[in-house]
Protein backbone atom coordinates (compact mmCIF):
# COMPACT_ATOMS: atom_id res chain seq x y z
CA UNK A 1 0.00 0.00 0.00
CA UNK A 2 2.58 2.45 0.95
CA UNK A 3 4.03 2.10 -2.81
CA UNK A 4 0.82 3.20 -4.07
CA UNK A 5 -0.10 5.79 -1.95
CA UNK A 6 3.49 7.30 -2.44
CA UNK A 7 3.30 7.41 -6.49
CA UNK A 8 0.22 9.10 -6.29
CA UNK A 9 1.92 11.90 -4.25
CA UNK A 10 4.34 12.28 -6.70
CA UNK A 11 1.65 12.73 -9.55
CA UNK A 12 -0.49 14.63 -7.33
CA UNK A 13 3.01 16.88 -7.13
CA UNK A 14 3.59 16.74 -10.38
CA UNK A 15 0.46 18.76 -11.03
CA UNK A 16 1.13 21.55 -9.05
CA UNK A 17 4.72 22.47 -11.15
CA UNK A 18 4.06 25.73 -11.26
CA UNK A 19 4.08 25.61 -6.88
CA UNK A 20 7.10 23.56 -6.99
CA UNK A 21 10.85 23.95 -5.65
CA UNK A 22 13.86 22.24 -6.01
CA UNK A 23 13.34 21.05 -2.27
CA UNK A 24 9.94 19.62 -2.81
CA UNK A 25 11.38 17.43 -6.13
CA UNK A 26 13.48 16.22 -3.83
CA UNK A 27 11.22 15.40 -1.79
CA UNK A 28 8.94 13.61 -3.82
CA UNK A 29 11.53 11.64 -5.04
CA UNK A 30 12.58 10.32 -1.75
CA UNK A 31 8.70 10.02 -0.96
CA UNK A 32 8.11 7.70 -3.90
CA UNK A 33 11.40 5.81 -3.84
CA UNK A 34 10.61 4.89 -0.37
CA UNK A 35 14.35 5.84 1.34
CA UNK A 36 13.05 6.64 5.01
CA UNK A 37 17.07 7.22 6.29
CA UNK A 38 17.52 9.51 3.62
CA UNK A 39 14.60 11.41 4.00
CA UNK A 40 15.24 11.32 8.06
CA UNK A 41 18.66 12.71 7.18
CA UNK A 42 17.43 15.35 4.36
CA UNK A 43 14.05 16.32 5.80
CA UNK A 44 15.44 19.08 8.74
CA UNK A 45 17.83 20.99 6.24
CA UNK A 46 15.12 21.19 3.26
CA UNK A 47 11.91 21.35 5.29
CA UNK A 48 12.00 25.74 5.39
CA UNK A 49 12.34 25.46 1.35
CA UNK A 50 9.52 23.21 1.07
CA UNK A 51 6.69 25.30 -1.21
CA UNK A 52 3.84 22.49 -0.66
CA UNK A 53 2.72 22.39 2.70
CA UNK A 54 0.79 19.21 2.03
CA UNK A 55 3.66 17.78 0.91
CA UNK A 56 5.48 18.58 4.49
CA UNK A 57 2.45 17.14 6.32
CA UNK A 58 2.93 13.80 4.33
CA UNK A 59 6.80 13.48 4.57
CA UNK A 60 6.40 13.96 8.57
CA UNK A 61 3.57 11.56 9.28
CA UNK A 62 5.60 8.90 7.41
CA UNK A 63 8.85 10.01 9.12
CA UNK A 64 7.25 9.92 12.34
CA UNK A 65 5.24 6.24 11.72
CA UNK A 66 8.20 5.27 10.62
CA UNK A 67 10.73 6.18 13.40
CA UNK A 68 8.61 5.17 16.13
CA UNK A 69 7.26 8.14 17.28
CA UNK A 70 3.05 7.48 16.91
CA UNK A 71 1.96 10.36 19.26
CA UNK A 72 3.78 13.26 16.48
CA UNK A 73 2.59 10.70 13.68
CA UNK A 74 -1.12 11.88 14.48
CA UNK A 75 -0.42 15.03 15.16
CA UNK A 76 0.72 15.47 11.47
CA UNK A 77 -1.99 13.10 10.17
CA UNK A 78 -4.55 15.45 12.04
CA UNK A 79 -3.50 18.45 10.00
CA UNK A 80 -2.90 16.55 6.75
CA UNK A 81 -6.64 15.30 7.34
CA UNK A 82 -8.02 18.85 8.30
CA UNK A 83 -5.78 21.48 6.42
CA UNK A 84 -5.05 19.09 2.88
CA UNK A 85 -7.63 16.36 2.39
CA UNK A 86 -9.08 18.35 -0.26
CA UNK A 87 -5.67 17.74 -2.13
CA UNK A 88 -5.02 14.65 -1.66
CA UNK A 89 -6.71 12.21 -4.53
CA UNK A 90 -8.74 9.15 -3.61
CA UNK A 91 -5.88 6.57 -3.32
CA UNK A 92 -3.95 8.50 -1.34
CA UNK A 93 -6.36 9.41 1.31
CA UNK A 94 -6.96 5.80 1.40
CA UNK A 95 -3.77 4.80 2.44
CA UNK A 96 -2.89 7.93 4.55
CA UNK A 97 -6.34 6.34 6.61
CA UNK A 98 -5.28 3.35 7.34
CA UNK A 99 -1.73 4.51 8.12
CA UNK A 100 -3.38 6.34 10.55
CA UNK A 101 -5.40 3.64 12.01
CA UNK A 102 -2.69 1.38 12.51
CA UNK A 103 -1.20 4.39 14.04
CA UNK A 104 -4.42 4.52 16.96
CA UNK A 105 -3.64 0.93 17.67
CA UNK A 106 -0.27 1.55 18.26
CA UNK A 107 -0.94 4.64 20.28
CA UNK A 108 -3.66 2.10 22.04
CA UNK A 109 -6.28 4.11 21.23
CA UNK A 110 -8.58 1.37 19.59
CA UNK A 111 -11.80 2.84 19.28
CA UNK A 112 -10.71 5.27 16.87
CA UNK A 113 -8.36 2.70 15.14
CA UNK A 114 -11.49 0.50 15.21
CA UNK A 115 -13.56 2.97 13.49
CA UNK A 116 -11.09 4.55 11.24
CA UNK A 117 -10.68 0.76 10.06
CA UNK A 118 -14.52 0.25 9.94
CA UNK A 119 -14.89 3.25 7.58
CA UNK A 120 -12.22 2.08 5.25
CA UNK A 121 -13.93 -1.58 5.20
CA UNK A 122 -17.24 0.21 4.11
CA UNK A 123 -15.97 2.27 1.52
CA UNK A 124 -13.77 -0.69 -0.03
CA UNK A 125 -15.46 -3.91 0.50
CA UNK A 126 -17.61 -3.79 -3.03
CA UNK A 127 -14.70 -2.98 -4.94
CA UNK A 128 -11.61 -4.89 -4.24
CA UNK A 129 -11.43 -8.47 -3.09
CA UNK A 130 -10.29 -9.80 0.39
CA UNK A 131 -6.82 -9.98 -0.42
CA UNK A 132 -6.78 -6.68 -0.55
CA UNK A 133 -9.15 -5.90 2.32
CA UNK A 134 -7.93 -8.23 5.49
CA UNK A 135 -5.49 -5.92 6.75
CA UNK A 136 -8.45 -2.69 6.80
CA UNK A 137 -10.75 -5.94 8.67
CA UNK A 138 -8.24 -6.19 11.17
CA UNK A 139 -8.03 -2.71 12.00
CA UNK A 140 -11.56 -2.50 12.36
CA UNK A 141 -12.34 -5.79 14.29
CA UNK A 142 -8.98 -5.30 16.48
CA UNK A 143 -10.04 -1.75 17.45
CA UNK A 144 -13.46 -2.93 18.06
CA UNK A 145 -12.08 -5.82 20.26
CA UNK A 146 -10.43 -3.69 22.11
CA UNK A 147 -12.38 -0.48 22.91
CA UNK A 148 -12.85 -0.74 26.30
CA UNK A 149 -8.99 -2.02 26.74
CA UNK A 150 -6.67 0.56 28.27
CA UNK A 151 -3.32 1.24 26.36
CA UNK A 152 -0.26 -1.36 27.13
CA UNK A 153 2.52 0.22 28.98
CA UNK A 154 5.94 -0.91 30.62
CA UNK A 155 7.03 -0.63 34.53
CA UNK A 156 9.87 -1.45 35.17
CA UNK A 157 12.91 -1.74 37.93
CA UNK A 158 15.57 2.05 37.29
CA UNK A 159 18.48 -0.40 37.39
CA UNK A 160 19.53 -2.29 34.42
CA UNK A 161 17.72 -5.79 33.98
CA UNK A 162 19.17 -9.00 32.48
CA UNK A 163 16.72 -12.01 31.85
CA UNK A 164 18.78 -15.46 30.55
CA UNK A 165 18.54 -16.40 27.17
CA UNK A 166 18.15 -19.64 25.57
CA UNK A 167 18.64 -20.72 22.10
CA UNK A 168 16.74 -23.45 20.72
CA UNK A 169 17.69 -25.62 17.42
CA UNK A 170 15.08 -25.51 14.89
CA UNK A 171 15.50 -27.14 11.23
CA UNK A 172 18.32 -24.91 9.87
CA UNK A 173 18.22 -22.57 12.24
CA UNK A 174 17.99 -21.11 15.82
CA UNK A 175 15.01 -19.61 17.79
CA UNK A 176 15.99 -17.06 20.23
CA UNK A 177 13.96 -17.87 23.78
CA UNK A 178 13.07 -15.42 26.33
CA UNK A 179 11.42 -16.39 29.89
CA UNK A 180 7.75 -15.14 29.87
CA UNK A 181 4.81 -14.66 32.44
CA UNK A 182 1.50 -14.53 32.30
CA UNK A 183 -0.82 -15.04 35.29
CA UNK A 184 1.92 -17.10 37.20
CA UNK A 185 2.60 -19.34 34.05
CA UNK A 186 5.98 -18.90 33.05
CA UNK A 187 6.85 -19.89 29.58
CA UNK A 188 9.75 -19.20 27.21
CA UNK A 189 8.79 -17.28 24.46
CA UNK A 190 10.35 -16.74 21.10
CA UNK A 191 11.97 -12.83 20.76
CA UNK A 192 10.54 -11.88 17.61
CA UNK A 193 11.15 -8.38 16.07
CA UNK A 194 9.01 -9.66 12.82
CA UNK A 195 5.72 -10.43 15.32
CA UNK A 196 3.96 -6.62 14.23
CA UNK A 197 1.34 -6.34 16.54
CA UNK A 198 1.29 -7.36 20.50
CA UNK A 199 1.97 -11.09 21.26
CA UNK A 200 1.57 -14.57 19.55
CA UNK A 201 0.65 -17.48 21.30
CA UNK A 202 -0.58 -21.22 20.27
CA UNK A 203 -4.50 -22.04 21.61
CA UNK A 204 -2.82 -24.47 24.08
CA UNK A 205 -0.94 -21.79 26.02
CA UNK A 206 -3.66 -19.12 26.06
CA UNK A 207 -6.01 -21.77 27.70
CA UNK A 208 -3.27 -22.56 30.11
CA UNK A 209 -2.45 -19.24 30.91
CA UNK A 210 -6.10 -18.00 31.48
CA UNK A 211 -6.22 -15.39 28.32
CA UNK A 212 -9.01 -13.70 28.18
CA UNK A 213 -10.84 -13.80 24.52
CA UNK A 214 -12.38 -11.23 22.92
CA UNK A 215 -12.45 -12.06 19.21
CA UNK A 216 -12.34 -15.14 17.23
CA UNK A 217 -12.21 -13.75 14.34
CA UNK A 218 -9.25 -11.56 13.18
CA UNK A 219 -7.37 -11.98 10.08
CA UNK A 220 -3.85 -12.24 9.43
CA UNK A 221 -1.85 -12.90 6.73
CA UNK A 222 1.55 -15.64 6.69
CA UNK A 223 1.67 -17.86 4.06
CA UNK A 224 -1.58 -17.36 3.70
CA UNK A 225 -4.80 -15.80 5.00
CA UNK A 226 -6.75 -16.80 7.91
CA UNK A 227 -8.02 -16.28 11.32
CA UNK A 228 -6.50 -16.03 14.48
CA UNK A 229 -8.47 -15.26 18.26
CA UNK A 230 -8.07 -12.15 19.80
CA UNK A 231 -6.75 -12.42 23.64
CA UNK A 232 -5.88 -9.94 26.81
CA UNK A 233 -4.86 -10.32 29.87
CA UNK A 234 -3.72 -7.96 32.78
CA UNK A 235 0.29 -7.87 32.70
CA UNK A 236 3.04 -9.62 30.95
CA UNK A 237 6.11 -10.16 33.21
CA UNK A 238 9.75 -10.19 31.53
CA UNK A 239 12.11 -10.15 34.88
CA UNK A 240 11.07 -7.76 37.07
CA UNK A 241 9.64 -5.61 34.43
CA UNK A 242 6.22 -5.77 33.77
CA UNK A 243 3.95 -4.53 30.76
CA UNK A 244 0.61 -3.99 31.57
CA UNK A 245 -2.35 -4.55 29.28
CA UNK A 246 -0.61 -6.90 27.10
CA UNK A 247 -2.65 -8.18 23.55
CA UNK A 248 -2.44 -11.29 22.27
CA UNK A 249 -3.31 -13.08 18.89
CA UNK A 250 -3.68 -16.94 19.54
CA UNK A 251 -3.43 -19.06 16.72
CA UNK A 252 -4.88 -22.25 15.60
CA UNK A 253 -3.24 -25.41 16.16
CA UNK A 254 -1.85 -26.82 12.14
CA UNK A 255 -0.37 -30.15 11.59
CA UNK A 256 1.81 -29.09 9.02
CA UNK A 257 4.23 -26.43 10.81
CA UNK A 258 3.14 -28.09 14.20
CA UNK A 259 4.86 -31.24 13.05
CA UNK A 260 7.95 -29.33 12.14
CA UNK A 261 8.18 -27.21 15.47
CA UNK A 262 5.58 -26.39 18.06
CA UNK A 263 5.85 -23.41 20.38
CA UNK A 264 3.87 -21.58 23.28
CA UNK A 265 4.26 -17.89 22.40
CA UNK A 266 6.14 -15.15 20.82
CA UNK A 267 7.14 -11.51 22.03
CA UNK A 268 6.58 -9.09 19.66
CA UNK A 269 6.81 -5.71 18.71
CA UNK A 270 5.05 -3.57 21.36
CA UNK A 271 7.03 -5.08 24.30
CA UNK A 272 10.19 -4.56 22.26
CA UNK A 273 9.04 -0.98 21.28
CA UNK A 274 8.43 -0.07 24.93
CA UNK A 275 12.12 -1.54 26.25
CA UNK A 276 13.62 1.12 24.05
CA UNK A 277 16.72 -0.60 24.30
CA UNK A 278 17.76 -4.26 24.18
CA UNK A 279 20.81 -5.99 24.16
CA UNK A 280 21.51 -9.52 22.72
CA UNK A 281 24.54 -10.74 24.29
CA UNK A 282 25.44 -14.57 23.22
CA UNK A 283 28.53 -14.44 25.20
CA UNK A 284 26.63 -14.53 28.21
CA UNK A 285 23.42 -15.78 26.98
CA UNK A 286 21.36 -13.06 28.15
CA UNK A 287 19.33 -10.36 27.07
CA UNK A 288 20.00 -6.84 28.50
CA UNK A 289 17.54 -4.18 29.33
CA UNK A 290 19.65 -0.85 30.35
CA UNK A 291 18.75 1.35 32.57
CA UNK A 292 19.23 4.07 30.06
CA UNK A 293 19.09 3.91 26.74
CA UNK A 294 22.60 4.61 24.42
CA UNK A 295 22.42 6.72 21.62
CA UNK A 296 23.97 6.30 17.99
CA UNK A 297 22.47 7.81 14.71
CA UNK A 298 19.52 5.84 13.15
CA UNK A 299 19.83 2.75 10.27
CA UNK A 300 16.60 1.24 11.49
CA UNK A 301 13.12 2.31 10.45
CA UNK A 302 9.61 0.52 10.94
CA UNK A 303 7.25 -0.83 8.02
CA UNK A 304 4.27 -1.54 8.52
CA UNK A 305 5.40 -2.55 12.50
CA UNK A 306 8.41 -4.62 11.52
CA UNK A 307 11.72 -3.12 11.64
CA UNK A 308 13.95 -2.64 8.76
CA UNK A 309 17.82 -2.01 8.84
CA UNK A 310 20.19 -0.67 6.56
CA UNK A 311 23.26 -3.01 5.95
CA UNK A 312 25.80 -3.13 2.83
CA UNK A 313 26.80 -5.36 0.12
CA UNK A 314 29.51 -4.40 -2.17
CA UNK A 315 29.48 -0.54 -0.51
CA UNK A 316 25.95 -0.47 -1.47
CA UNK A 317 22.91 0.02 0.58
CA UNK A 318 20.57 -2.44 1.51
CA UNK A 319 17.66 -1.63 3.12
CA UNK A 320 16.28 -5.31 4.63
CA UNK A 321 13.75 -6.37 6.87
CA UNK A 322 15.29 -8.05 10.39
CA UNK A 323 12.89 -10.53 11.55
CA UNK A 324 14.69 -12.51 14.93
CA UNK A 325 11.49 -15.23 14.81
CA UNK A 326 13.45 -16.67 11.36
CA UNK A 327 15.13 -18.96 12.36
CA UNK A 328 17.83 -18.11 9.33
CA UNK A 329 18.08 -15.57 7.38
CA UNK A 330 17.20 -14.84 3.82
CA UNK A 331 17.73 -13.07 0.51
CA UNK A 332 14.70 -12.71 -2.17
CA UNK A 333 14.55 -11.71 -6.10
CA UNK A 334 14.90 -8.20 -5.58
CA UNK A 335 18.84 -9.25 -4.23
CA UNK A 336 19.10 -11.67 -6.93
CA UNK A 337 18.19 -9.44 -9.97
CA UNK A 338 20.41 -6.37 -8.02
CA UNK A 339 23.51 -8.40 -7.74
CA UNK A 340 23.36 -11.24 -9.85
CA UNK A 341 27.22 -11.61 -9.56
CA UNK A 342 26.42 -12.79 -5.99
CA UNK A 343 25.00 -15.79 -7.06
CA UNK A 344 28.09 -18.53 -8.32
CA UNK A 345 27.52 -19.54 -11.76
CA UNK A 346 27.72 -23.23 -10.91
CA UNK A 347 24.79 -22.64 -8.58
CA UNK A 348 22.39 -25.09 -9.08
CA UNK A 349 18.71 -24.06 -8.22
CA UNK A 350 16.62 -26.35 -6.35
CA UNK A 351 13.37 -26.63 -4.23
CA UNK A 352 12.85 -24.74 -0.92
CA UNK A 353 10.35 -24.78 1.88
CA UNK A 354 9.29 -21.70 4.00
CA UNK A 355 6.92 -21.89 6.71
CA UNK A 356 4.71 -19.81 8.89
CA UNK A 357 1.23 -19.27 10.02
CA UNK A 358 -0.84 -21.32 8.00
CA UNK A 359 1.48 -23.71 6.76
CA UNK A 360 4.82 -24.65 4.16
CA UNK A 361 5.20 -22.58 1.46
CA UNK A 362 7.35 -24.41 -1.67
CA UNK A 363 9.73 -22.36 -3.51
CA UNK A 364 12.92 -22.49 -5.23
CA UNK A 365 16.22 -20.48 -5.38
CA UNK A 366 19.07 -21.17 -4.85
CA UNK A 367 21.86 -21.61 -1.72
CA UNK A 368 24.81 -19.40 -0.90
CA UNK A 369 27.63 -21.45 1.15
CA UNK A 370 28.37 -17.64 2.35
CA UNK A 371 28.20 -14.19 1.58
CA UNK A 372 29.58 -11.34 3.69
CA UNK A 373 27.76 -7.80 4.86
CA UNK A 374 28.39 -4.89 6.86
CA UNK A 375 26.62 -3.52 9.40
CA UNK A 376 28.11 -0.21 9.88
CA UNK A 377 31.56 -0.34 9.72
CA UNK A 378 31.57 -4.02 10.82
CA UNK A 379 31.19 -7.29 8.58
CA UNK A 380 29.43 -9.84 9.53
CA UNK A 381 28.56 -13.43 7.31
CA UNK A 382 26.17 -15.17 7.08
CA UNK A 383 26.29 -19.08 6.10
CA UNK A 384 23.91 -21.46 4.37
CA UNK A 385 22.00 -18.04 3.18
CA UNK A 386 18.62 -19.07 0.67
CA UNK A 387 18.09 -16.90 -2.43
CA UNK A 388 14.13 -17.35 -2.96
CA UNK A 389 12.66 -16.75 -6.57
CA UNK A 390 9.25 -15.31 -5.36
CA UNK A 391 7.69 -13.62 -8.09
CA UNK A 392 4.79 -12.23 -5.86
CA UNK A 393 7.50 -10.39 -3.64
CA UNK A 394 9.90 -8.85 -6.31
CA UNK A 395 11.00 -5.76 -4.24
CA UNK A 396 11.83 -7.54 -1.14
CA UNK A 397 15.10 -7.77 -0.23
CA UNK A 398 15.13 -10.92 2.27
CA UNK A 399 14.87 -11.15 5.79
CA UNK A 400 17.79 -11.07 8.56
CA UNK A 401 16.71 -13.47 11.04
CA UNK A 402 18.36 -15.44 13.98
CA UNK A 403 21.91 -16.76 12.47
CA UNK A 404 22.68 -12.29 11.65
CA UNK A 405 22.58 -11.82 15.15
CA UNK A 406 24.16 -14.29 16.47
CA UNK A 407 26.87 -12.91 14.00
CA UNK A 408 27.59 -11.19 17.22
CA UNK A 409 29.06 -11.15 20.34
CA UNK A 410 26.59 -8.46 21.56
CA UNK A 411 23.70 -6.79 19.36
CA UNK A 412 22.06 -3.35 20.63
CA UNK A 413 18.56 -3.16 19.24
CA UNK A 414 17.50 0.09 20.06
CA UNK A 415 13.62 1.70 18.91
CA UNK A 416 14.46 5.07 20.80
CA UNK A 417 17.13 6.04 18.68
CA UNK A 418 16.25 3.91 15.93
CA UNK A 419 19.40 1.54 15.44
CA UNK A 420 20.86 -1.54 15.21
CA UNK A 421 24.43 -2.10 16.51
CA UNK A 422 26.63 -5.29 16.58
CA UNK A 423 30.10 -5.82 18.26
CA UNK A 424 32.43 -8.57 17.42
Amino acid sequence: MRTFILTCIVLLFIGNANAQSAADLELAEMLNSGDMLRLNDRYPQMKDSLQVPMLARLAEANLYVNFNQPDKAEAAMADLFTHHQQELDAQTQIGMSALRAMNFLNLGQYAAGGELGGTLVAALEQQVPFEQLYSFVFMERIGKALTHSPAPFLSRPTATQQVPMRIDSVGRGHHLMIPVQVNGITKDFIFDTGCSFGNFVSEAYAKEAGLEILSDSIPVSGTQIGYVKLGVADSLCVGDMVYHHPVFLIAPPNAETDSIFSFDGVLGYHFIRDAKEIILDFEHDCFIFPEQPSEAEPNMYLSSNTPKIRIFYQQQPIDITMDSGNVKSDLGAWFKERFPEAIPQDAQERPLKRGGFGGIESFTGYVLPEITFQLGATPFTLRQVEVVNDAENRLAAGSLGADFLQAFKRVTINYDQMFVKGEK
